[in-house]
């Protein structure tokens, strides 16, 4: 329960309240496991693989559970379903090979299928941060890299060597010119990006639909989300006297404690460890520019978030680069959020004309409710990250059965990376079955 400083009048009730308020401490239900397939060739495990005209290759599909579904998976190659488990390449160009089991699809194979005479182009990656090293390949018919034969160009000037980095952001191309039997031959051009890594903040607002005096946050957060698009926001709810709040987040008095949360709502924190508020408390002013200083500043590692929804089991994959490596007690955090829930929301800003929230009556009947935090699909605190080099990906996945009161059209992610002191070094947010990239 929480108490409002603000006004002598409310002591009594805020007293009230600590006596006779009661609150749920069962832990939140945990990630289960549920099955995916991976689908692989002999053909070879790189992302992608080089063949000659006519070459057949078999496949091979393995269930997260150790099980062998080959036999009862479908095979698609550009879409189009195979009969049996391996295909002949009888044409040059580019295919992709995908199986689905029932409703679970695997991972995407892709095939350049090449003349006797020509190179197939690849970069080990297609996405880099600034300063990272690209590694192109040029590949023959039979799979062997030529690279140290060719001349590589990007953006039409040729570079030394088959290694290119920049610290400039921006889209590039490269192709490659080699030579055989004395003929002097070019593949197409290919694109690659440079980013700069993009520090997302994280704001979390410390709030109840009971809490009339919590408006006032959600309108400088609000107002902050207008300023930059470098804010991760996380609403933690917890229930008072009278009905409870239909998004009480169990685990909060967890967090108040590990992050000296008052118990007098409404409470900011910024990167979990900075208390952000008004300033006099009784105010409706804050300092916006603590978070837009930092917001959308160059930072040194990028969070990269996909997912998606199988029945009522959703899976996120949560990756994390670095440019110069992990640090000793850097930790992953995976929050899951709901928006659009509507309930009733206290407002003691009805008589305040200063308030975006005036005259719209106490409470306001059928409020929008978002960001709401409502389960930790990794530790409270985070899982700690392995020793992580520079420019090497580390990925974790969760999964999680939804339960039947959440809405799955509504449910987004905030990832967080924390030092060991638990302050968020960078963040990114993605709706359930959207993919962002490394920010």
């Amino acid at each position: 329960m929480k108490t409002y400083p603000y006004f002598k009048i409310l002591f009594l009730f805020a007293f009230i309240a600590i006596v006779g308020c009661s609150k749920k401490e069962d832990p939140l239900g945990a990630p289960t496991e549920s099955l995916s397939i991976t689908l692989t060739s002999d053909a070879g495990t790189n992302e992608l693989e080089v063949l000659s005209v006519n070459q057949l290759v078999n496949f091979i599909i393995t269930g997260s559970d150790g099980e062998n579904y080959t036999s009862s998976a479908k095979i698609f190659v550009n879409d189009t379903e195979i009969q049996g488990a391996s295909y002949t390449f009888s044409t040059t160009g580019t295919f992709t090979v995908k199986a689905l089991y029932e409703s679970v699809a695997s991972n995407t194979l892709t095939f350049e299928v090449i003349a006797e005479t020509e190179r197939a182009l690849t970069l080990d990656v297609t996405r880099a941060m600034n300063n990272q090293t690209i590694t192109f390949g040029l590949l023959d018919s039979s799979g062997n890299n030529t690279a140290s034969e060719a001349t590589f160009y990007v953006n039409g000037t040729a570079i030394s060597g088959f290694t290119y980095s920049s610290a400039t952001e921006g889209n590039y191309q490269v192709y490659a010119e080699y030579i055989i039997n004395g003929e002097t031959f070019t593949t197409p051009e290919k694109d690659f990006t440079v980013y700069v890594p993009k520090r997302n903040v994280v704001l979390e607002d410390y709030t109840g639909t009971w809490c009339g005096y919590c408006l006032k946050a959600l309108v400088a957060i609000d107002s902050v989300k207008v300023l930059t698009e470098h804010v991760s926001v996380v609403a933690i709810h917890e229930s008072s006297v009278g009905p409870p709040d239909p998004m009480d987040f169990p685990q909060i008095d967890d967090l108040q404690a590990e992050f000296d949360v008052p118990d007098s709502f409404p409470q900011t924190q910024l990167n979990r460890t900075v208390k952000w508020n008004a300033t006099p408390p009784s105010s409706l002013i804050y300092d916006y520019d603590v978070v837009t200083a930092i917001a959308g500043q160059e930072t040194d590692l990028s969070i990269a978030i996909s997912s998606q929804l199988s029945g009522s089991t959703l899976s996120v994959d949560a990756k994390v680069m670095y440019r110069n490596g992990s640090e000793p007690g850097d930790k992953l955090v995976v929050y899951l959020l709901e928006s659009g829930i509507i309930a009733d929301q206290a407002n003691y800003f009805n008589s305040n004309p200063a308030s975006p929230y005036f005259g719209m009556g106490n409470p306001i009947v059928g409020f929008v409710h978002d960001d709401a935090l409502r389960n930790s699909l990794s530790g409270l605190f985070g899982d700690n990250i392995p020793e992580t080099p520079a420019f090497q990906e580390y990925k974790k996945t969760y999964t999680f059965t939804i339960p039947a009161e959440y809405n799955a059209n509504n449910l987004s992610f905030v990832v967080m990376v924390v030092k060991a002191d638990n302050n968020a070094k960078n963040s990114q947010h993605a709706a359930l079955g959207e993919t962002k990239i490394y920010n």
